[in-house]
């Protein structure tokens, strides 16, 4: 992968939050808009070593930026998401008040500008940390009955367990995939069906990873 357009586009879309969010922070308090730029600087900066961290040889350093990446990858999608809505739902609130001017007196725009800046970062934060604790989380079970007609007596209560994208990788590890080892176990599945993407990474990275 390219790492001069994976940069160039990570800052675009946080330089976009950037603009549109921070001088309404800055109203409030300068120190907000400026811990916002910060805030996205950095994170702008390290979203590409999600991908790219896997070409350091250094394990360690190549596993701590990584989760950086992707963490930043999260927070940073999410708040361009936000800011995107919040710059619809402005361009929506100034043709209400073209239409209908009096609406301008009981909520003013200024107000609404403030409000949602503010709401801006919390939103992009908590829907952050609530990605990276389901992310985290043993995966659920999920029971599906599939009514067969004519199904032969044998085949009859024959219980079938699906794994799906688990993503073993720099982020998700052995003892993740051994909770849902142990987990599929427990089920007594007559068949086991492994589908869907089980490892991001070479044989030599992940070995003892996928070894449960």
């Amino acid at each position: 992968m390219s790492v001069i357009p994976l940069f160039l586009i990570s800052v675009l879309l946080h330089a976009f939050v950037g603009w549109t969010v921070a001088p309404d922070l800055s109203a409030i308090y300068p120190i907000l808009g400026a811990a916002l730029w910060g805030v996205l600087l950095l994170s702008a900066l390290l979203l590409p070593m999600g991908f790219l961290a896997r070409r350091i040889p250094r394990p360690v350093l190549s596993n701590v930026l990584t989760w950086l990446g992707l963490l930043c990858m999260g927070l940073g999608s999410s708040l361009f998401v936000f800011a995107l809505l919040r710059e619809v739902a402005l361009l929506a609130t100034q043709g209400l008040y073209l239409l209908w001017p009096s609406v301008s007196t009981v909520a003013p725009l200024a107000g609404f500008r403030t409000d949602t800046a503010l709401l801006v970062p919390v939103m992009g934060l908590l829907v952050t940390l609530w990605g990276f604790s389901n992310a985290r989380r043993t995966a659920a079970v999920v029971s599906v009955d599939v009514p067969i007609a004519n199904l032969p007596a044998a085949l009859q209560g024959f219980r079938m367990v699906q794994i799906s994208d688990i993503h073993l990788g720099p982020t998700i590890k052995g003892a993740y995939l051994k909770r849902i080892v142990e987990r599929v176990n427990s089920l007594s599945a007559d068949l086991v069906a492994i589908t869907g993407d089980l490892v991001d990474g070479s044989v030599a990275e992940l070995r003892n990873d996928v070894f449960p």
